[in-house]
């Protein structure tokens, strides 16, 4: 009897052998054909639990991704922490309008209760797909549920521009909306480590090396990645941190994830060499080229490049665009799944 795709995901995840790597949607996978084939459709579905999670289990079907992921935006926990979404289009994600607390920094910050937490009606409809996908998926496929990072949030909530400054001008007031995201998103997954998960799947685009040095990660976004993944004991974690990461590769280690998501702008070579099996590397199709722009012959070889390198895990390289078409997601997975290593 062959290896199902949960299985396969699990060792690849503990850097194990395996017949080949998985072809996973790490990051949002949502496109606007998945959309129509299936029957539900943003940006109602980032509101309604039965049409996110009907989205994502459509996606091993329509595009052959061997996981099932919700949401599909970065704005759940920011909005939850006072921010204002606009949740876009068909084609297109929610994004943070406001940041509450720009001009208001000075506030005393009082974390939320659990029982608050959890009346919040996104987070209802994430638990409420979460729990869909984990009874109705016809394959046994990894599950995954996607966050955001400390860092990130903190700066939707200042202003990122402010954020990033603030770490050198001020930061105690970096560390002050930092670690006050840090104590949400902690308490958000030790709630979501009890519904059964397999993975979480965190992006910190803020933490990029094109945006802070190492060791202005170490001093502001390391400490609240390692306190909110410490208390996750059966979830896995994977850590996306956007951009030219191998700077930075270590320092993504070191936070405890499990396997770290990077983009096609880190050399898949020298990214293995480097994380030498301490965590999985998952990645790093570029998105633009060649998944949205490119051809099935220039995904495949992407792919192919990528398992070559020795990544653990095949994916696009950050979070794919809607108007990805299905042929290239395709290409993507038949090139994985036809591999010889």
């Amino acid at each position: 009897m062959g290896i199902t795709p949960r299985e396969r995901f699990f060792k690849a995840m503990n850097c194990e052998e395996t017949d080949r790597p998985p072809v996973c949607g790490m990051t949002t996978t949502a496109t606007v054909e998945l959309m129509d084939h299936v029957g539900a459709w943003w940006p109602e579905a980032h509101h309604d639990g039965k049409q996110m999670a009907r989205i994502a289990l459509g996606a091993y079907e329509f595009l052959g991704l061997e996981s099932v992921r919700v949401p599909y935006c970065l704005t759940y926990e920011a909005e939850a922490l006072g921010c204002r979404i606009d949740f876009g289009k068909r084609n297109s994600t929610p994004m943070v309008k406001t940041n509450p607390y720009k001009e208001n920094f000075d506030v005393d910050l009082e974390l939320m209760s659990p029982e608050e937490m959890l009346k919040i009606p996104r987070n209802q409809a994430i638990i409420e797909a979460t729990e869909t996908i984990i009874k109705d998926r016809k394959e046994d496929l990894p599950t995954l549920l996607g966050v955001t990072g400390p860092f990130t949030i903190a700066g939707h909530l200042v202003g990122t521009e402010n954020l990033v400054l603030w770490t050198i001008t001020e930061p105690e007031l970096a560390k002050k909306f930092s670690n006050y995201a840090g104590d949400y998103e902690k308490m958000w997954l030790e709630f979501v480590e009890g519904l059964g998960v397999d993975s979480i799947q965190m992006s910190e685009p803020t933490a990029s090396w094109d945006m802070i040095p190492p060791e202005m990660f170490d001093e502001f976004a390391l400490p609240n990645l390692k306190k909110v993944y410490a208390p996750l004991k059966k979830t896995m974690k994977v850590l996306h941190i956007c951009g030219n990461m191998l700077p930075m590769l270590n320092n993504m280690i070191d936070s405890g994830a499990t396997a770290c998501s990077l983009e096609e702008k880190t050399d898949p070579v020298e990214a293995v060499k480097l994380a030498d099996k301490r965590a999985a590397l998952v990645g790093n199709v570029g998105v633009v080229k060649p998944l949205l722009m490119g051809t099935p012959e220039e995904v495949k070889a992407s792919a192919i490049r990528s398992a070559n390198a020795g990544f653990n895990i095949i994916s696009a390289g950050c979070g794919m665009s809607a108007l990805i078409k299905q042929e290239n997601v395709r290409a993507m997975v038949d090139a994985i799944v036809n591999y010889k290593k």
